[in-house]
């Protein structure tokens, strides 16, 4: 069983339940609340999945520990919901599930139905990206190589909205898409995030997250920020207005994030079990919290009326049953606890 460690796993646990409330139609009712969220809440997950990065493992080794933790929960996901829709979508014959799924294997958020899962693919490209970056830079001081790593970041952002969109001539026809397949035009940006997870990790206390001023340093950096700037963040659609001030708001909400997942540690124990609890089936909830929200809102608008707030009505299921998939079908069967994620919980 491998080991947690706690204050990470809480602030998995908080970024995955933001991430449900910023899918939850939350710009309409809470425009704000959702450009905070939108903020950060992406290349926090890109930095606390780069943490533990190990750039000594072999391509081998990473690409298929990479292809079990992310990739075969994608794969199997997508299999399983247009195979079921062939047997409860009355109106969903086989050919449309055959090209339904056909072009989920672009594997990028305008390709999917289930959008959030265009992460996995992501961070499977992101975690390739790393490597080859170690690889290039192994021998390089350390000055050197956070030199490439701000490069890294200066490059995507300039590049970041060149495919969108871009035309691709295949024989007499020629097709008009949305971002590279499997996100890869995010992997400069993506990568920078991840890999900056891995060298403060590397070289910074976790100490540093418990102290007080770094809280108090983040929401002095980010607030006005937020408050006066107009400039947002949609890594999914490749949107990044500002470069120097929405890359200053991405990281003083990961500084954030893991100060308040530091004190949560040794606040309430109920608390801090829930969010560790979150954090743990994080793949979970994201494959399966937007399905959830989006059958239940227009639900909610038929029997109480349409009104934005129906949208937040929905967002405690969102939650709720991506936890009972994981209790009663996932963690209790063997082959399915091991293609989410939860083998060794399952096992322990």
């Amino acid at each position: 069983m491998k080991q947690r460690i706690g204050f990470l796993d809480i602030a998995k646990g908080i970024g995955i339940l933001l991430v449900a409330l910023a899918h939850n139609d939350l710009q309409s009712y809470a425009p704000f609340l959702h450009k905070i969220i939108y903020s950060f809440h992406m290349p926090l997950f890109f930095f606390l999945s780069g943490m533990f990065f190990r750039p000594q493992t072999t391509l081998g080794v990473l690409t298929r520990k990479r292809f079990d933790s992310l990739l075969r929960p994608y794969f199997f996901t997508l299999v399983f919901i247009y195979f079921a829709a062939l047997f409860f979508d009355g109106t969903m014959g086989f050919p449309v599930a055959a090209s339904r799924l056909l072009k989920a294997l672009y594997a990028n958020g305008f390709s999917l139905d289930w959008v959030a899962m265009w992460f996995l693919p992501a961070l499977f490209v992101i975690n390739l990206t790393a490597w080859a970056f170690y690889r290039l830079t192994d021998s390089a001081p350390r000055w050197l190589r956070l030199l490439a790593l701000a490069a890294m970041l200066i490059v995507g952002l300039l590049t970041l909205d060149a495919f969108m969109p871009f035309s691709l001539p295949l024989g007499a026809k020629t097709y008009t898409l949305n971002g590279l397949p499997w996100s890869l035009d995010l992997a400069l940006v993506g990568g920078f995030f991840f890999l900056l997870g891995r060298e403060v990790n590397a070289n910074l206390s976790p100490q540093v997250y418990a102290s007080p001023w770094a809280l108090f340093l983040s929401v002095l950096v980010s607030a006005p920020l937020l408050w006066f700037s107009p400039a947002t963040i949609d890594l999914n659609t490749r949107l990044w207005e500002s470069p120097l001030i929405n890359s200053l708001e991405a990281l003083a909400g990961i500084v954030f994030i893991l100060s308040i997942s530091r004190l949560l540690e040794s606040g309430p124990a109920w608390l801090g079990n829930a969010l560790r609890y979150c954090g743990r089936i994080s793949v979970i909830i994201l494959i399966f919290h937007n399905p959830v929200q989006s059958y239940l809102t227009p639900k909610l608008d038929a029997l109480l009326g349409s009104h934005p707030l129906n949208a937040l009505l929905a967002y405690p299921f969102a939650i709720l049953v991506p936890v009972i998939l994981a209790e009663i079908f996932i963690r209790p069967n063997r082959l399915l606890a091991k293609i989410y994620g939860v083998a060794d919980e399952a096992a322990g």
